[in-house]
């Protein structure tokens, strides 16, 4: 029974049957900056940069090899998300993360931000892990709010304003 419990129950517990993330963005014109917070769940972020490491020891949070977890994420976000501003390619700023168990809280920015009249947004966050990933992103720009759904096979979509 113990056996059973080990094996069987207790990964349960530390699964989820929803492959989903969440990327808010927020148009500052003010600061004329673009902030940008990406949510995922850390047991699936933690299982694809192992992969893309080709490491399946590796541990998030205490990483090893001279690894940080923070250039480890910002390395994944680097891959997995970019964006097009007004028409061009832009980079983005890794700003930290924050743990809030079961999530990881990523931040970025875009900066020198002037105007906004299009976005566009690439986010393959989980899509080489789960055919199910879905990844929406909301954004808050020019005093309206969006949503996009980005999956496998549509992983950018652009607002036009």
């Amino acid at each position: 029974m113990l056996r059973f419990l080990i094996l069987v129950v207790y990964p349960c517990l530390f699964t989820h049957p929803l492959h989903v993330s969440v990327c808010e963005i927020e148009y500052d014109q003010e600061s004329a900056t673009l902030e940008i917070v990406q949510r995922v769940f850390i047991d699936d972020l933690e299982m694809e940069i192992s992969n893309d490491r080709n490491d399946r020891n590796l541990d998030l949070f205490e990483p090893s090899n001279g690894l940080t977890t923070d250039q480890m994420v910002s390395d994944y976000l680097m891959k997995r998300l970019s964006f097009e501003v007004n028409g061009k390619p832009v980079s983005f700023n890794y700003l930290g993360y924050e743990e809030e168990w079961p999530a990881l809280f990523c931040y970025v920015e875009i900066p020198e931000v002037e105007s906004l009249s299009s976005l566009k947004v690439r986010n393959e966050i989980l899509t080489n892990v789960y055919n199910d990933q879905i990844n929406i992103v909301h954004i808050n720009a020019n005093k309206k709010k969006n949503s996009m759904k980005l999956v496998p096979g549509k992983v950018q979509d652009e607002l036009k304003y």
